[in-house]
């Protein structure tokens, strides 16, 4: 993530955290859908050459339309006066992060050699907060060649209890001895 990406969702946050962090975020996102869908809208709202004003209409209709909390509406504005409306998916991911951290949440990427249905996905993610002593938000994925068990990343923290990882460990025992 880039500084610039960083340094504008702390100020947004900082705008909006506690009462309207969560919807501000929500806002930023449909924005970006908005603009991946509409590749015109975002053609021209990214093009430097078009009058301000112009701009700044568009802009206007987009966010009177919708409703939005007018400190998201100023703050896109902004960004695209300042010609940064294309990292704005690196912003989105910084604002993210540090809503996580204000709420107290760490985010888990969990591999496992199956998939997890519901319950194993809830029992999962309440040992890993036993573990860590924060709300876990995960993130599961399939790896077949785990053979079994489960990875889990946990900051720069892995718990590995996979299969594969038993079995090499299991092999270097054999080669030492």
């Amino acid at each position: 993530m880039s500084v610039a990406a960083n340094r504008y969702a702390r100020a947004l946050i900082d705008v909006l955290y506690p009462e309207k962090a969560e919807a501000g975020l929500q806002q930023l996102r449909d924005f970006l859908a908005l603009l991946n869908d509409q590749q015109d809208a975002r053609r021209f709202l990214e093009n430097p050459t078009m009058a301000g004003e112009r701009r700044k209409r568009l802009l206007k209709e987009i966010f009177d339309a919708l409703s939005w909390d007018h400190r998201v509406a100023n703050f896109i504005a902004i960004l695209v006066d300042r010609e940064r409306l294309p990292i704005l998916e690196e912003i989105i991911q910084a604002y993210q992060k540090l809503l996580d951290e204000r709420l107290g949440i760490i985010r888990a990427r969990v591999t496992s050699a199956h998939s997890l249905n519901h319950s194993e996905q809830q029992e999962l993610a309440a040992r890993l907060e036993q573990a860590t002593g924060k709300q876990i938000r995960m993130e599961v994925a399939v790896d077949p060649s785990l053979i079994g068990g489960l990875l889990a990343q946990v900051g720069s923290t892995i718990y590995d209890g996979s299969v594969r990882q038993q079995l090499e460990a299991f092999k270097t025992r054999l080669v030492e001895e």
